[in-house]
């Protein structure tokens, strides 16, 4: 039996490699040789900016997210980090597949580059809600007190993610261009106030005062 340790480490390296991966995007962005068209090579480029902005949004989203579930999860065991680094490991692979995703729209290959973007998407998204459910249903992980009503608002919450990515990737095998909607939907959506995120500005004020 694993003993239950605190999550400060796991937060510690959690936030270390969403920051590293966040940044490593921005080295997959073509630069325009000197003496060229700068204005028209950006033009021309910009699959690879759309596929960086779309990508450092979904870490982003991922983090903040990431920071709320952690208020409510106050202990880990072995299972739990070999969840989280699963789900970090699909987080570092979004430099990659985007970076391919981008070079390929308008190719032949669009399609494929495409599935493999959406699919990396769908795995990242359903560990983040595994690491969630194996919290919420291992006894001792979750702080004292957590309302049940919250857990189950979160978990639904949480589950919108792997829905709307799995969409787009079964768009993808019709329309690349298409499979961007679902994905727009997620920003739209993470971006409004939701109840979940006034009840836990309420924990923390109550933690704080």
């Amino acid at each position: 039996m694993y003993n239950h340790r605190t999550t400060d480490r796991l937060e510690y390296f959690s936030d270390a490699v969403l920051a590293i991966a966040a940044t490593l995007l921005a080295t997959e962005l073509p630069k325009p040789e000197a003496g060229t068209d700068l204005l028209g090579e950006i033009l021309k480029n910009w699959p690879h900016y759309a596929a960086f902005a779309a990508s450092f949004l979904f870490i982003c989203v991922a983090w903040s997210n990431h920071h709320n579930m952690f208020i409510y999860i106050k202990k880990t065991d072995q299972y739990l980090l070999i969840l989280h680094i699963l789900f970090l490991m699909f987080v570092t692979l979004q430099s990659f597949t985007t970076g391919l995703l981008a070079l390929h729209v308008g190719k032949p290959d669009e399609r494929t580059a495409a599935l493999i973007y959406h699919t990396i998407l769908v795995l990242m998204t359903v560990l983040y809600n595994c690491v969630w459910w194996y919290a919420t249903r291992k006894k001792g992980l979750l702080e004292e007190n957590t309302d049940p009503a919250l857990v189950k608002l979160l978990t639904r919450e949480y589950a919108i993610a792997p829905v709307l990515h799995l969409a787009a990737l079964i768009i993808s095998f019709w329309n690349v261009a298409f499979s961007i909607i679902p994905i727009v939907l997620l920003y739209i959506y993470f971006a409004l106030p939701r109840f979940s995120e006034k009840k836990i500005r309420e924990r923390n004020e109550s933690i704080q005062g």
